[in-house]
């Protein structure tokens, strides 16, 4: 069985023996917790998600082909101290539906998040959206103003000619699937001791996780959503010059966070973002793209404040 992880360019793969090599971190709070996964009917499609922890309700929308599983345990348990975490699959992922058309852009699965927030009750959310989910995260400020009280956007990109691409070289390692998925997941964090040591505690955290079902076992991902969604995110994400241009009527509070070495979508593109929604927050923090699970105490303390 394929474990997918992160959402990044290119399929980063990790299959369940890698995992199982990895050290095992326990966790006396994780073992308390079980996930009750549920579906709600959204725009003619299932989606799965599930709830945790206590306060307003944070809806958390991860990246490329990433299921509600790839979260980093520690993070979920930092957060959900002070919020009821609302995780799910975007479409075709995991254990969600697809429809039988190529609905997939970026737009289509913001309105999805807007579904399932209001199919189960809440007039209003916060959002935390990574990488694609950050993507998404826009097109739900934009698309749904009226839902969202606060957002944060981690490893965000504006879109159309306004973004920053990655390297040739970053877009070709992780496209090509003759490099070891090992040495993709260097490109997720940083390229130094640091990385390396957090990057084998992230996995590590998952695989116990897993082991003692904390986290739902939900990873698989099609080859037919892996291409929808590969589309979305580049092809269609490129053409897109509106959401930029859309991101100045903004009126909610929204920080933007991001990895200083973050090499898949470039730091600069929080800052270009930042500068184009008013009275918007902006925090770097020493790791890559994965920042957020590599740095997850000080991230997750951050998003406390912003969210108090």
């Amino acid at each position: 069985m394929n474990y997918c992880f992160f959402g990044v360019r290119g399929l980063i793969g990790l299959t369940f023996a890698v995992l199982v090599s990895l050290l095992s971190l326990s966790s006396p709070a994780q073992a308390q917790f079980k996930p009750d996964v549920k579906y709600a009917l959204v725009n003619d499609i299932k989606l799965a998600y599930y709830t945790r922890g206590q306060g307003e309700p944070l809806m958390m929308i991860n990246g490329f082909i990433s299921s509600m599983s790839l979260w980093d345990p520690a993070l979920l348990e930092a957060l959900s101290k002070n919020n009821t975490l609302i995780l799910f699959d975007n479409r075709g992922v995991g254990l969600s539906s697809d429809t039988k058309q190529n609905n997939t852009t970026i737009p289509q699965m913001a309105d999805d998040a807007a579904g399932l927030a209001k199919a189960l009750g809440y007039k209003k959310v916060n959002i935390l959206g990574w990488s694609m989910g950050a993507r998404i995260g826009q097109q739900l400020l934009i698309r749904h103003p009226e839902l969202v009280s606060k957002a944060i956007l981690c490893a965000a990109n504006p879109g159309g000619i306004y973004q920053i691409p990655a390297s040739k070289d970053v877009e070709a390692k992780l496209n090509d699937p003759n490099v070891p998925e090992m040495d993709k997941v260097t490109l997720v964090f940083t390229n130094n001791d640091a990385g390396k040591k957090a990057a084998q505690e992230v996995l590590g955290r998952l695989k116990t996780a897993v082991a003692a079902g904390t986290v739902p076992n939900d990873f698989a991902v099609s080859k037919e959503t892996t291409i929808r969604q590969d589309r979305a995110r580049t092809t269609l994400w490129k053409s897109n010059l509106d959401n930029y241009k859309e991101l100045k009527n903004i009126k909610v509070p929204v920080l933007l966070a991001d990895g200083m070495y973050d090499v898949v979508d470039m730091p600069k593109n929080s800052q270009i973002i930042a500068n184009q929604i008013p009275f918007s927050w902006l925090a770097y923090f020493d790791g890559g793209h994965a920042f957020l699970f590599q740095q997850y105490k000080r991230f997750a303390d951050t998003v406390n404040a912003f969210l108090m």
